[in-house]
């Protein structure tokens, strides 16, 4: 009986050593897969995104030293004039928005011309669209006593876009990439 008992028992130890060895093939294919996301999101533009998913990385595996690098240099450029652009649009405030049937190239056109008048002229913000057909893309919206930084998210989800800040505009792009 012992024999039987003792065979069993191995194949038992056997199985927990396979699984516990699958959970950390598992975890290891977790941060790998966090790391790549937030790489492409990273190489997108998306900042901020790809901040919050290599920090999961970073918290799960300190050493990764690709991590470290990217995270390091979202950080700076974070820091950076992009955030600090960011931040100056976030301080002009924006007392009523009404666009109806515009493009979306006339309604940043409307927003440049509104956060030059709201700030006195201290801030005429520079936008960028990447595509032809995102420019001709058509919006409605009404907004009231918004930041500038809102009023372009606002608009560009409208139209279908993304807003990334840069060093010195803001580019809109495609919002499926």
């Amino acid at each position: 009986m012992k024999p039987y008992l003792h065979r069993i028992g191995v194949r038992l130890a056997f199985i927990l050593v396979l699984a516990a060895g699958s959970g950390v093939a598992t975890a290891a294919d977790d941060i790998e897969t966090l790391f790549q996301m937030g790489r492409t999101a990273y190489y997108k533009g998306d900042l901020e995104q790809a901040h919050q998913l290599l920090s999961m990385v970073a918290q799960q595996n300190p050493r990764h030293q690709e991590t470290r690098i990217l995270l390091g240099d979202i950080r700076a450029k974070l820091n950076a004039s992009g955030s600090s652009l960011k931040k100056k649009y976030a301080g002009v405030k924006l007392a009523k928005i009404e666009f109806a049937d515009v493009t979306l190239q006339e309604a940043l056109d409307g927003l440049r011309v509104m956060a030059k008048n709201a700030s006195s002229g201290q801030v005429v913000p520079n936008f960028i669209v990447t595509s032809e057909t995102l420019k001709t893309k058509t919006l409605s919206l009404s907004l009231t006593d918004v930041p500038l930084t809102q009023a372009i998210e606002y608009v560009a989800r409208v139209a279908g876009a993304k807003a990334a800040y840069d060093d010195h505009a803001v580019l809109f792009t495609s919002a499926g990439g």
